[in-house]
């Protein structure tokens, strides 16, 4: 699903009434409708229910005017109170009149008396509908509407926001002062980048999108390049399994991981590449753990390579380690390696040999971060997967510039490199070289543990070997990752959940929600 700009929004609706010839009037009913559909799921009784609607003087209170009609036609007690100094015009004008012609009790917030009135009106009100800005708010709310946020977040009525919150930047999802704490957000035609990043998913509360006739041709004729990765996108992504399928059909995974004391990076990178269903996985280790590993692992094959003196992979397992990626369908390099300082040595050497997808993770991208240069080797696709601390070091900044910036970080690290870039965390972000971004939205606390991005490193080699198109392979790595993530959270709570209960959910998951959804799967 794409996800747009207030810019990018208005750009679209311009275009639907000067070229589709939708006029202005039928979006804002069809926006209102859609909002009165959402409360009507969430509140099946609607007669005798007491709603507020807070209106500006923007289309966005338009639909707010178009909402209050609906309800006051269906037997809800409303109330509307309008801000602005404005008056209304167009469409929005046009739905102020027919609403005045309504039961409907009107009021103005001018004063400080009327924020009082507000405040008690609240205390004796089900519902708030928040129609007091639009996608096209930037800064922040000050004076009366500073007070009337404030007001209506003091209250415990339940909040729905038309579009976005009131307060918060749809773009960038930058709160710089009250905002609306909505429950529930219902947005129109596509989600706003602004509810999935920044402070965004904290005021927004549930999103909801919702049809408003803008036509699916129109959308795609626009080259949109962001996504939200929806659970259909990852169906259609799963690898189907033939019945004359076999082990050689799904990909050969090699992965080069371990040092003395973190064997269990690899045993995590094993099972999440089998998780998603790798034919096979083989893993070049440290010589002095092999005997270990492979007891816990049956299933890979644990090849022991030459070691440092540290028990750590150097270059001396170069030779020996090019030895096995022939065959190999993706690499993964990096889980548990440790900092020795060979390993950026043998980093730029595989860069320069290898001609399979190369995925870069942990250990991986510390020695990346001392030497981008190697890239200029590259002879095949190179993804990295750092979390935020790593891509602090990989861009020489603090981990607070990432979190502020995450997604043009990505986004400008991808195409300057020519990488992909799966920057983890909340919301974890997928960056290509071309330019498209896709927003993971599954994924919370529970993944906030040791050895979670082990598994997503396994999960990650698992799909790119499978996949031909490395943005899909990717968004469904990441999107079943974060499930597997928010099903242990219910199943297990976050603060006592671990890496491996994930390889315990990811196929209960996929059998349950997935394997009969994929495309072309062959029952027969």
């Amino acid at each position: 699903m794409f996800v747009v700009t207030g810019k990018e929004m208005k750009h679209i609706d311009q275009v639907a009434m000067d070229q589709w010839n939708i006029p202005e009037l039928v979006l804002m009913e069809n926006a209102g409708k859609a909002v009165v559909e959402v409360i009507k799921e969430q509140f099946p009784r609607i007669k005798g229910k007491k709603i507020i609607i807070i209106a500006g003087k923007g289309n966005n209170g338009g639909d707010g005017l178009v909402v209050a009609r609906h309800l006051s036609n269906q037997g809800a007690d409303v109330k509307v109170f309008t801000l602005g100094n404005k008056d209304y015009r167009g469409a929005a004008l046009v739905n102020y009149r027919m609403a005045q012609k309504l039961p409907i009790q009107w009021y103005k917030i001018e004063n400080k008396n009327s924020i009082h009135l507000l405040n008690l009106a609240l205390h004796y009100t089900d519902i708030v509908i928040d129609a007091l800005f639009g996608t096209g708010f930037k800064g922040e709310a000050q004076g009366l509407a500073a007070e009337t946020i404030e007001t209506i977040n003091g209250s415990s009525s339940y909040k729905i926001a038309v579009d976005v919150p009131s307060g918060l930047n749809a773009d960038t999802g930058t709160v710089s002062g009250p905002c609306i704490q909505a429950d529930l957000t219902v947005t129109f035609a596509l989600p706003k980048l602004g509810l999935f990043i920044g402070s965004g998913d904290q005021f927004a509360g549930k999103v909801v999108v919702k049809d408003i006739g803008i036509p699916p041709l129109l959308i795609e004729s626009l080259g949109l390049e962001r996504q939200i990765i929806t659970k259909e996108m990852v169906a259609l992504n799963l690898p189907r399994r033939r019945k004359d399928s076999h082990k050689g059909s799904f990909g050969h995974l090699l992965i080069i991981a371990g040092s003395l004391g973190m064997m269990g990076a690899a045993y995590l990178a094993v099972g999440g590449a089998y998780s998603l269903g790798a034919g096979l996985v083989s893993v070049c280790v440290p010589q002095s753990i092999q005997s270990s590993l492979a007891s816990s692992c049956p299933e890979a094959m644990i090849w022991p390579v030459s070691e440092t003196n540290e028990g750590t992979l150097g270059f001396v397992s170069g030779p020996e380690i090019i030895n096995k990626v022939q065959g190999k369908t993706a690499i993964v390099f990096g889980p548990g390696l440790g900092q020795h300082n060979e390993i950026q040595s043998l980093l730029k050497w595989l860069i320069s040999q290898v001609e399979v997808p190369l995925i870069i993770d942990a250990d991986g991208l510390n020695a990346l971060a001392a030497d981008w240069d190697v890239l200029k080797e590259a002879k095949s696709k190179i993804i990295i997967t750092p979390h935020p601390g790593e891509m602090a070091r990989l861009l020489g900044i603090s981990t607070g510039q990432v979190q502020k910036q995450r997604l043009q970080l990505a986004c400008s690290l991808a195409k300057e490199k020519g990488i992909y870039v799966v920057l983890k965390g909340y919301k974890t972000i997928i960056a290509t070289p071309e330019g498209k971004v896709f927003i993971n939205p599954t994924g919370g606390p529970a993944l906030a543990t040791a050895g979670t991005g082990d598994v997503l490193a396994g999960m990650i080699g698992a799909m790119v070997g499978q996949t031909p198109d490395l943005s899909q392979a990717l968004l469904t790595a990441v999107y079943l990752h974060g499930l597997a993530g928010d099903r242990v959270a219910e199943e297990i709570g976050e603060i006592s959940s671990k890496a491996t209960d994930l390889l315990q959910v990811i196929p209960k998951i996929i059998k349950k929600e997935f394997e009969h959804a994929a495309t072309g799967l062959d029952r027969n």
